[in-house]
C-alpha cells in the first residue's frame, strides 16, 4: 500500500478530532493545525432574547456553533427550547446538533448555505426572526432576512479569532501535506495571516507548500475566500459537510488510497 494521503485540517482543535477520525477511516493521514479558536461573549444579548422566546417566529442557525453555545446557555439558566414556531438549520450538521438534543427543526435548504436559507423561508413580513451567530458573521444573511420582511433580532455568542499553534502542530505541517481543507472563511482567512506572521517556522516557503497540494472548501462561500487569498482551483463537495469534504478527497486521490471503511 502506498503512503497514505496526508489532509490539513484547519478546524478549531474541538472540532479537528471528529473530521481527523472519518478521514483515517477513509484512508488518508489528518495534519491537525487548528487556524480558528472560539471565544464565548457577554450572555447579556441572548439572555435579552431568551425572556422573549415563545414571541419569536422563527430561530435560524446558520452553524453548528450557534447551536452548541445557544444551547450552553439554555443549560446554565435551566430553560428548553420549547414553545417556539419554527427552527430553521442551514444544513444537516447543524440540525444533527439540534436532533442531539431531540428538537426537530421545521426547515433545511437543499444547498447548505445560508442565503438559500433565508430564500427557502419566504416572506417573513411581520415575523420576529432571531438569528444566533457569530459575532462577524455574513452580513448577506442579515440584510436578505430584513429584505423578506423580516422583524430580525441579531444574537452574537462567539467570537472567532486566530488560534496560536502548538510546537507540534507546526512539526506536523512541515511535514508537508498533499491536501489542505478548509470548513469556513475564517480558516482561510486566519491560516494565512499565521503563516504571514511566522514565515520562520516554516521549513519551505508556503507558496511551494501549497502549490502540489489540492484544496477543499466545505462550500462556495468557503471557496469564495479562498480564491481572494489567491487559491484559485479548489475542489467543492456536492454536500457541503464534512462527509461530503471526505467523498471529495477519495475521488481527488482514489489511486493513492488502500482499502479501507466507508465513512
Amino acid at each position: 500500500m502506498s503512503e497514505q494521503p496526508r489532509v490539513l485540517v484547519t478546524r478549531t482543535a474541538n472540532q479537528a478530532a471528529a473530521f481527523s477520525q472519518k478521514l483515517r477511516k477513509a484512508g488518508f493521514t489528518p495534519v491537525e493545525f487548528p487556524t480558528i479558536q472560539l471565544k464565548p461573549l457577554p450572555w447579556g444579548s441572548l439572555d435579552e432574547a431568551l425572556t422573549v422566546l415563545p414571541s419569536f417566529d422563527w430561530v435560524i442557525f446558520t452553524s453548528g456553533n450557534a447551536v452548541d453555545f445557544f444551547l450552553r446557555r439554555l443549560d446554565e439558566l435551566n430553560l428548553a427550547l420549547e414553545n417556539l414556531s419554527h427552527i430553521a438549520a442551514v444544513g444537516s450538521a447543524t440540525a444533527q446538533r439540534l436532533a442531539e438534543r431531540n428538537i426537530a427543526i421545521d426547515y433545511m435548504p437543499d444547498e447548505f448555505v445560508g442565503t438559500e436559507l433565508v430564500l427557502g423561508l419566504g416572506d417573513l413580513t411581520d415575523k420576529k426572526v432571531l438569528l444566533p451567530r457569530a459575532k462577524i458573521g455574513r452580513p448577506e444573511i442579515a440584510d436578505l432576512l430584513q429584505e423578506q420582511g423580516a422583524a430580525l433580532t441579531e444574537v452574537p455568542l462567539y467570537d472567532t479569532v486566530t488560534a496560536v499553534p502548538t510546537a507540534a502542530a507546526w512539526a506536523d505541517l512541515n511535514k508537508g501535506f498533499a491536501a489542505i481543507t478548509f470548513t469556513s472563511p475564517s480558516s482561510v482567512r486566519n491560516f494565512f495571516k499565521i503563516m504571514a506572521n511566522h514565515p520562520d517556522k516554516l521549513v519551505l516557503p508556503l507558496e511551494k507548500m501549497l502549490q502540489p497540494a489540492r484544496v477543499v472548501c466545505i462550500g462556495p462561500v468557503t471557496a469564495e475566500a479562498a480564491a481572494e487569498a489567491g487559491l484559485i482551483e479548489t475542489l467543492i463537495p456536492e454536500e457541503y459537510t464534512i462527509d461530503g469534504m471526505v467523498q471529495q478527497l477519495k475521488s481527488a486521490f482514489p489511486r493513492k488510497l488502500g482499502v479501507s471503511g466507508e465513512i
